[in-house]
């Protein structure tokens, strides 16, 4: 049909369905009224007006009839006079369906979380099959044939799907996920596999405060009959909002914007972008076609199978189908990107994708998934079952990547690294996230976890996968050590909460799913895996990873069948479940106290807790009691590491001369407190030979005082005096233990007096170690590690000749354009704008948006919020609210790069407090984020009486245990306030002599 009068191109009998026809488009009414009037005979006035009746009689009937299409956000639904708790749909049949407009739906508010497709109303009372939070298994999808149509000018798609199902319970009910999509009535069709009667469609309706789609039948379906269900026709927003099917958007160097088009389906997303059954353990096979416009590429997770050219120009991908997976792992990517790829003797396939003006960043990430691959395919004796791996850099990310099966997206930091622009760091942080996403392969994809409130199995296993997989190509970056800094010490601090939560923990609502996808899942899961692995043996640990994976390849499993393939592993010399399940079924950890009692030391076990409230409870049925693998070594044999068990209790061990250290290698998810005496003979060890010590136990003694002393279980003076012997310390490991752990001490006192004081101490340690290890950034990834974080804090803490070379370095840059050290650029950047003005600002912020390294721009980012000048501040963090300044998978890094200074925070919490409402309502998904990261060191009362208020009445749903978290967390920090500012001062003017131009 030729549509170009009407400004449309040729397009098929579908297509018009899209776009509609400029006929149907505007009707214009017009009533002319004769000048002289009627003349009107009541017999003709009678007859007119029946027919007037007749008229209105077929037009109400044809409005009814018609009007089946149920809109998301439509007002117009037709409820049962009998059961007014349900939306009813009524449908078109296929005339009027061949003859509806779609158009482009409205846009939501960023952030918002709302099932917009249902309405508000009491629960019904009897039981019924939509009751629950999940669906119910009477019926089991088996495969899917799903078409999209993804258009990036109007941004707008739409579908169909056909899913092969099995009755696997007699039932009336077809019951289905259906999020944020439109659908009709009529669309929907239950086709028998064989020759069966055909199902009558009853009604269908979606229960409120659901996203389930119920389809009543007439008469029951048999258990073991086999159906399509059939969704003909739907459609969709293609949104800014990085969830489901959504938009985002790069610039070419030519300056031209272009648009693409990604998924994010985990957790509950799949349903927002076709009609399925959206839970991990309802897994299925996929046939994917892809339809879009000329100029683009398009992925999905199996290779291309077919392709073909519309008669309108459009393409149409169909790619090859997938193995047996969960609904969260399928992935779609339309993009104008370019690739650098690898084909194995094998033939399967990596492909490294980014915007073309990218494609030089592609690299590295390349030669590293190569190795990764070899070594998971090796470690787990298994290869991947899709034949290729599409890696791919996209500009709006929500988190750092997606494991999708054979199509991985990422944010462009996390895959992308340039060596003339990209610190040491960004490079670890690549490798990282590239090895746990690879590890996402077997495990999480090919092994599944039942369902979300087993999340940990999937994340905290690639979690500590990744590090076996870095471990393996690059021995000597040290990772199991810089593990124990940079993910177990932070998770020992949050979960040192009593609003903590265990890493198994009950789902009782959808909306809290994303919520679970926390520092508790990630690094708390790995962090217990680890200790595992030390107690078994990494031996047993791999043997029972491979029974596993080989046992529940394409299966989905639970925590206790992977306890007993452990079990098995070790031929039964551990039961595992009860041992791992007093670590995985109840919050917090225990810290171990070493006393000597009677010519032995006593082990006792008490959860450890940052605030001292009484927070015991008689409903925790395993009464914060532990199975504690408890290793240790002793002054006399300092190599030698002995084991010995708390089972639910105490233990004793043999008294040894000097000093015992607990937690060898720190393998252990718990903290070791010991009595005064004890604690100075580990600091004159410390001090003396320090080398003793295995560098994760020196760093594991520093961060323990420090919890413990926070905890008010330990003086301050005995923990500051772990720290005196930092001067002569050049790893990496302790050096970080201790400016983590001092962070929160600087945050407590930095508005008083002291906080002088701390900054002498600090410049005095720090001092002499940048003038032995410098400021070059070559060598090992330790050494410029450590060089890194000497020189920030350094700069930090007002160092003179640090900032001296900063400053040069950065007047260099800005006006020569000279190349900085990779590792110095953030801390040059920062000082650079801290201690300039609005040009200095304006500059670093214009080359932010012209760079196209993203790392680099990240940098530049995080400088921006150190100026010092106020309303350079309160300007900065109000472009939250500009796309066009700062993405959306930018704003949560934006207030974290606020905590970094105090004017900041105060400018950040302020911020957080005057505009809570907007924050909550663009940026939803952010909030956990937004609060933890701005209110770490509050400690007045006026300030958590404030916050309580703004939660109370304006709660953050999807922030609901952040909220909690942070709220107890500042209860903590005024007791500590209380309990500890005056000994911390008090140790700070012992040991330093501040003259009056220091204190000035």
């Amino acid at each position: 049909m030729d549509t170009k009068k009407d400004g449309y191109p040729d397009v098929t009998l579908a297509e018009q369905n899209h776009y509609g026809n400029a006929a149907t488009r505007e009707t214009i009414v017009t009533l002319r009224h004769p000048k002289n009037g009627w003349y009107m005979t009541r017999c003709k006035i009678v007859t007119l007006c029946l027919v007037l009746v007749i008229i209105t009689s077929i037009v109400v009937l044809c409005v009814l009839y018609f009007a089946g299409f149920l809109s998301l956000c439509s007002n117009s639904n037709k409820t049962s006079n009998n059961d007014s708790n349900y939306v009813y749909i009524n449908g078109y049949d296929n005339a009027s369906m061949n003859q509806m407009v779609l158009t482009p739906l409205p846009e939501v508010v960023i952030g918002e979380n709302k099932k917009t497709n249902t309405i508000l109303g009491t629960a019904s009372k009897r039981t019924s099959p939509w009751s629950g939070i999940r669906l119910p298994r009477s019926i089991i999808p088996s495969h899917y044939d799903l078409e999209l149509r993804i258009d990036l000018t109007s941004f707008v798609f739409s579908g169909s799907v056909n899913i092969s199902i099995t009755v696997n319970e007699s039932t009336r009910y077809v019951i289905f996920h259906r999020g944020r999509i439109h659908l009709m009535e009529r669309s929907v069709r239950i086709i028998p596999r064989l020759e069966l009667p055909h199902p009558i469609i009853k009604r269908q309706f979606i229960p409120p405060n659901t996203e389930f789609h119920v389809v009543e039948l007439e008469t029951e379906l048999w258990k073991g009959s086999q159906y399509i269900l059939q969704v003909g026709e739907y459609q969709g927003n293609i949104m800014a909002d990085l969830r489901g099917l959504y938009r985002s958007s790069f610039k070419t160097s030519d300056g031209l914007k272009r648009y693409l088009a990604s998924s994010q389906l985990q957790s509950t997303e799949a349903r927002s972008v076709f009609p399925c059954f959206d839970e991990p353990d309802f897994k299925a096979t996929f046939n994917v076609v892809l339809i879009h416009q000329p100029g683009y590429e398009a992925l999905s997770n199996m290779p291309l199978h077919k392709s073909s050219v519309l008669n309108n120009g459009w393409l149409r991908k169909e790619f090859s189908q997938t193995p047996i997976m969960s609904t969260y792992i399928l992935a779609f990517v339309v993009a104008d990107f370019k690739s650098r790829s690898h084909t194995f003797k094998s033939g399967y396939t990596i492909k490294i994708w980014a915007q073309p003006d990218a494609y030089t960043q592609t690299l590295y990430a390349l030669d590293f998934s190569i190795k990764a691959y070899d070594f998971f395919t090796e470690y787990f004796g298994i290869p991947d079952v899709i034949p290729k791996a599409d890696h791919v850099a996209v500009p709006d990310f929500s988190a750092g990547a997606m494991e999708n099966w054979g199509l991985v997206i990422y944010r462009e930091t996390a895959l992308l690294f340039d060596p003339e622009v990209s610190s040491s760091k960004n490079k670890y942080m690549v490798t990282l996230i590239m090895s746990h996403e690879i590890a996402h392969t077997w495990f999480g994809n090919m092994v599944t976890m039942k369902w979300w409130d087993d999340l940990w199995l999937n994340e905290g296993f690639a979690s500590i996968l990744m590090y076996f997989g870095m471990n393996a190509i690059y021995p000597e970056w040290n990772v199991f050590a810089t593990q124990v800094v940079e993910d177990m010490f932070p998770v020992m601090d949050k979960d040192a909460l009593s609003t903590s939560h265990p890493v198994s923990t009950e789902v009782k609502d959808p909306n809290d799913i994303p919520q679970f996808f926390d520092i508790i899942s990630y690094n708390k899961g790995m962090a217990i895996l680890r200790m595992m692995g030390s107690f078994i043996g990494l031996d047993n640990f791999r043997k029972g990873l491979q029974m596993y994976v080989k046992r529940y390849k394409f299966k989905n499993a639970a925590r206790d069948q992977l306890w007993q393939t452990f079990t098995e592993a070790v031929n039964n010399t551990f039961v595992i479940k009860p041992i791992m399940d007093t670590w995985t079924r109840q919050m917090g950890y225990p810290v171990v106290n070493v006393l000597l009692t009677e010519g032995v030391f006593t082990l006792q076990q008490k959860r450890f807790l940052i605030s001292d409230e009484n927070t015991e409870s008689d409903d925790n049925p395993l009464g914060y009691k532990w199975y504690i693998p408890f290793t240790y070594v002793t002054e006399n044999n300092p190599t030698h590491k002995k084991t010995a068990w708390l089972n639910l209790g105490s233990n004793t061990i043999p008294k040894a001369d000097g000093w015992l250290l607990g937690n060898y290698d720190y393998t252990g998810f718990y903290r070791v407190n010991y009595e005064t005496e004890m604690w100075k003979k580990l600091a004159e060890q410390l001090v003396t030979k320090h080398t003793v010590f295995l560098e994760t136990n020196r760093a594991g003694l520093i961060a323990d005082a420090f919890a413990l002393a926070r905890a008010n279980l330990l003086d301050y003076s005995i923990a500051l005096n772990m720290t005196v012997y930092l001067k002569s310390e050049q790893s990496y490991i302790p050096w970080r233990a201790f400016l983590d752990s001092i962070k929160f001490l600087r945050g407590m006192i930095a508005n008083t007096s002291a906080y002088g004081k701390l900054q002498k101490y600090l410049s005095d340690l720090v001092d002499p170690v940048f003038e032995r290890v410098g400021a070059s950034d070559t060598g090992n990834l330790p050494k410029r590690y450590l060089r890194q974080i000497i020189m920030t804090m350094a700069c930090e803490v007002g160092v003179e000749k640090t900032v001296i070379y900063a400053k040069s370095m950065f007047n260099a840059w800005k006006k020569f354009s000279t190349k900085l050290p990779t590792d110095f650029a953030m801390i040059i950047y920062s000082v650079g704008v801290r201690e300039g003005g609005v040009e200095e600002w304006d500059f670093v912020w214009t080359r932010s948006q012209n760079t196209n390294v993203a790392s680099e721009r990240a940098m530049m980012m995080e400088a921006l919020a150190q100026t010092q000048k106020p309303w350079l501040l309160w300007r900065y963090i109000n472009w939250v609210f500009d796309p066009e300044k700062i993405n959306l998978q930018d704003v949560r890094l934006v207030f974290s790069y606020y905590v970094k200074n105090p004017l900041s925070r105060m400018v950040a919490l302020e911020f957080l407090m005057s505009r809570w409402n907007d924050l909550n309502r663009r940026f939803a998904n952010d909030m956990p984020e937004i609060i933890t990261e701005v209110t770490p060191f509050v400690n007045s009362e006026y300030t958590l009486k404030q916050l309580e208020k703004l939660i109370a009445e304006q709660p953050p749903k999807s922030a609901s245990k952040a909220a909690a978290n942070t709220l107890a967390l500042i209860r903590a920090n005024i007791k500590w306030m209380k309990n500890n500012y005056a000994k911390t001062t008090e140790w700070l003017d012992n040991r330093v002599n501040l003259s009056r131009t220091d204190n000035q």
